[in-house]
C-alpha cells in the first residue's frame, strides 16, 4: 500500500457520497426509467395466459454509477484493513488520523501526542520501509 493510495481515502469517500446523490437523482428523474409488458403463463395446467408488467431502470446510467460506487467502496475497505493490520498502535493512530480522517499533519500530531516533526518522520519512515503487517 502506498502513501498516495492511502491519501485517496478521503476523496474516495467524497466521491461515494457524490455517486449516491447521482444514483438517487437518476432514479428519481425517471429519465432512464423503462416500462414494458410481456405475456406469460402459469407454471402448471391449465397454463393460463396473462400479462406481466415490467419496469425498472435502463442499462445506462444507474448500473454504471453503482459499479463505480462499489469499486470505490472496495478500495476504501482495503485501505481501512491495511491500516488496521499495522501492529504499532501509535503508528496506526497516526495513519488513521492522517489518511482516514483527513487531518493535517499538525492536527494528527497533536491528537496522538507527538511533535509535528516526529509524527511526519514516523509516517514517512513507515512508507520508506513498511514493517510486515
Amino acid at each position: 500500500m502506498t502513501k498516495k493510495r492511502l491519501a485517496q481515502y478521503v476523496t474516495l469517500q467524497k466521491e461515494i457520497i457524490m455517486l449516491q446523490g447521482q444514483i438517487l437523482a437518476a432514479e428519481l428523474s425517471g429519465e432512464d426509467y423503462l416500462h414494458d409488458v410481456v405475456q406469460g403463463s402459469t407454471l402448471e395446467a391449465p397454463y393460463s395466459k396473462h400479462t406481466v408488467a415490467i419496469s425498472g431502470y435502463g442499462s445506462r446510467a444507474v448500473p454504471k454509477l453503482r459499479a463505480r460506487k462499489a469499486k470505490h467502496e472496495a478500495e476504501c475497505d482495503a485501505i481501512e484493513k491495511y491500516i488496521e493490520s499495522v501492529k504499532d498502535s501509535a503508528l496506526r493512530q497516526l495513519l488513521t488520523r492522517r489518511f482516514i480522517e483527513g487531518k493535517t499533519i499538525k492536527e494528527t500530531a497533536a491528537l496522538v501526542g507527538y511533535s509535528v516533526k516526529q509524527a511526519g518522520r514516523l509516517i514517512n519512515d513507515f512508507f520508506d520501509s513498511p514493517p510486515a503487517a
